[in-house]
């Protein structure tokens, strides 16, 4: 009886050889799994501030109004890497003291902003929350910021278009066709 008790607690575990199959299985799976993953992460990004910018342009337009006075939305990603929004100066069209600003480490450290045109950095929202046709900086307001990921290999870059027909999130990708709400204009 004792020899069938000490074979009964011999079963009852996992071998060495067993564990180390189910490691060598799981780091298969990990491997494979990954570049799934850094897609994801990455294309998450990429989300991440372009939903910050719209979000950061709709409080800027909102402030104008709440406020019945001009409010900037001014990206700059070459020096602070980010965005703020602005009020101005009745009198002198100065600016203020930033309502909000976002950096691009807050979330999405890696992504590329390329604005249009190219040497825009702000769109100026009027008290009725019109955009104005000229900054105070004598330069045209933004019109579209595309919002993309260079450390990945194939991203999927979203767009910010900022218009008189209001402010949209949306796909730049040809293949969506033009009734897909998620459709460039």
């Amino acid at each position: 009886m004792r020899l069938s008790m000490l074979a009964g607690l011999r079963s009852a575990g996992f071998t060495l050889i067993e564990l180390m199959i189910a490691i060598a299985i799981f780091a298969i799976l990990i491997m494979l799994g990954m570049p799934t993953f850094t897609e994801y992460l990455g294309n998450t990004q990429i989300r991440n501030a372009s939903e910050a910018i719209l979000n950061g342009v709709r409080l800027a337009q909102g402030e104008a109004v709440k406020r019945n006075g001009e409010v900037s939305f001014v990206l700059d990603p070459a020096t602070t890497g980010g965005w703020s929004v602005i009020p101005l100066d009745p009198d002198t069209e100065a600016d203020q003291a930033a309502v909000q600003t976002y950096l691009w480490t807050e979330g999405s450290p890696k992504i590329s902003v390329s604005r249009v045109p190219a040497s825009g950095t702000r769109v100026t929202f009027t008290g009725l929350g019109r955009i104005r046709s000229d900054n105070p900086d004598a330069s045209g307001p933004l019109s579209r910021i595309d919002v993309t990921n260079p450390t990945m290999s194939t991203p999927r870059p979203l767009r910010v278009v900022i218009g008189l027909a209001g402010t949209k999130l949306c796909d730049p990708d040809t293949a969506i066709l033009a009734p897909d709400p998620m459709a460039c204009p």
